[in-house]
């Protein structure tokens, strides 16, 4: 292993076509993705305060969080063509709305948690959380679209840091909802006999807020330089150097003609909604509690794969630098399909009653352990790769049109997202209906048959398999690879000179 070749990268490549990030910069400015996901987490705590704190019946709590997915899909164009036609000022236009969109969340959040918990019943109850609720979604929207979509793409195009610019806020995206929920087992339930009440929760609140809080400043730290009209600025100015307000049209015309972001829009969506059925809790039951039978074992399981994960997804930067984003994605999507035939396979060979050897520990969990630690691996690279793929649809989009619109990108693309993979749950609803679970949901000690193991077979390995054959098919009208962007980046440099030229020259004759 080269370790001076896998830091180096972080350096870049040192080549004037290429804009290149700070190292601190690199580790400090994706700091919002733990912010974010920190508000992602608390919003999953909000259908308790509902019932406790406004009177919100259990069943239309369930019903609020589906229409939420699609208000949360609906609004995220809107933000973004705000966020796109913004100017940048003095204070930049990130750092704007990644503190916009914390105050949203967590003014909202202290009102519904806390100042108006218990006051109101009945109707009103109803109606205060839900505009608490709506207010909530829609500052995670408002941090989502300056944050989540923009940083990677603004702070750097130098294919020898993409890639662990990537990681790193692969890491934050975990470490966000690892930290706040170690906090609330560990410091705050205790407290509180281990009970989700409205004491619990008002506590919780502050928690959440402060937390997110220390990421959102790192954040905006590691912005500093960046988000300035003297960077940021000169990146959307057209060739008269002047900065360009982005119209209607120019969005339209970039889903029409921007082959590469459709390409980019085909692989993560199929892997979203493969993802977001294998993992409702209903369908890991199947698997964790009824097939291999044990929990704890399950946990250990995923706990080591993730971290084993990280170490190999870290190394594996390095290649996805090498390759190019449209190779790195076909080969590891290749081998995610590999491995999962593999898990597939051993688990028909083990059959509904053997695979509870996996549970039991011994030489069966191992191999099955080590399978999964290659599909984190695998999986957590092609993470990496798609937010690559994302920074360079962005930049083809400024070669293409000479628009940069890292909001609209990231919004056309999450507004699909999400609206496709909200059906995840009824997909694995009416697979768990299939095999007799109509009116109870499967538990830890039902019986291991062939029709739950089939569900298995399906959801757990199958989907995965033709989301990442979907992958590769896509990357085949890619026209993305290594060699294509640098020629762009080439082209964007140029552009970018010409500009700079023309504005000393008009500066000139004012003089």
């Amino acid at each position: 292993m080269n370790l001076k070749k896998i830091f180096g990268g972080m350096k870049g490549s040192n080549d004037p076509r290429y804009r290149t990030a700070k190292p601190f910069e690199m580790f400090l400015a994706p700091a919002t993705s733990a912010s974010k996901m920190t508000f992602y987490v608390m919003m999953m705590m909000t259908g308790y305060v509902a019932n406790t704190g406004f009177g919100v019946a259990v069943m239309l709590t369930g019903i609020l969080q589906t229409v939420k997915t699609w208000f949360d899909g609906a609004t995220d164009p809107i933000v973004a063509a705000i966020f796109d036609k913004m100017k940048v000022g003095k204070a930049g236009k990130i750092r704007i709305f990644l503190l916009t969109g914390y105050l949203i969340q967590a003014i909202s959040a202290i009102l519904m948690f806390n100042v108006l918990s218990g006051k109101f019943t009945g109707v009103a109850g109803v109606v205060a959380y839900i505009v608490l609720y709506f207010l909530f979604v829609l500052g995670y929207t408002v941090m989502s679209v300056g944050g989540g979509t923009s940083i990677g793409a603004i702070l750097t195009n130098d294919p020898k840091q993409r890639p662990f610019m990537q990681f790193i806020q692969m890491v934050y995206q975990y470490i966000g909802p690892l930290g706040i929920t170690n906090i609330l087992n560990l410091v705050v339930l205790p407290r509180y006999n281990n009970q989700i009440d409205a004491t619990m929760l008002r506590e919780a609140c502050f928690w959440y807020c402060g937390y997110a809080l220390v990421f959102t400043t790192v954040s905006i730290i590691g912005l500093s330089r960046v988000d300035t009209p003297e960077v940021l600025g000169k990146l959307m100015s057209d060739e008269s150097g002047k900065q360009k307000s982005i119209k209607v049209k120019d969005m339209f015309a970039m889903v029409k003609s921007n082959k590469p972001l459709r390409c980019y829009m085909i692989t993560g969506i199929t892997d979203k909604i493969a993802t977001n059925t294998n993992k409702q809790q209903i369908i890991t039951t199947l698997l964790n509690g009824i097939l291999i039978g044990s929990y704890q074992t399950a946990n250990t399981i995923n706990n080591t794969t993730t971290i084993i994960g990280f170490i190999f997804a870290f190394i594996g930067g390095v290649y996805l630098a090498k390759w190019g984003v449209k190779k790195a994605t076909k080969m590891m999507s290749t081998l995610c399909i590999c491995i999962n035939l593999a898990a597939a396979t051993m688990c028909l060979i083990l059959g509904p009653s053997g695979m509870a050897k996996i549970g039991a520990g011994g030489l069966i969990m191992y191999l099955y352990m080590a399978m999964m630690m290659g599909q984190a691996a695998t999986t957590m690279c092609l993470n990496i790769a798609e937010g690559m793929m994302r920074a360079d649809v962005i930049d083809y989009e400024l070669y293409r049109s000479g628009n940069f619109m890292p909001g609209m990108v990231g919004a056309i693309y999450s507004f699909t997202e999400k609206i496709v993979a909200s059906f995840g749950a009824t997909i694995a609803a009416i697979a768990v209906a299939a095999i007799g679970y109509t009116t109870v949901m499967p538990q830890l000690g039902d019986d291991a048959t062939w029709a739950v193991l089939w569900v298995v077979e399906i959801i757990v390995f199958g989907l995965p398999i033709l989301g990442w054959l979907a992958n590769i098919i896509a990357m085949k009208f890619y026209e993305l690879d290594k060699e294509r962007m640098v020629e762009i980046q080439t082209v964007i440099a140029e552009k970018k000179k010409l500009a700079k030229q023309t504005m000393k020259k008009q500066t000139i004759r004012v003089r």
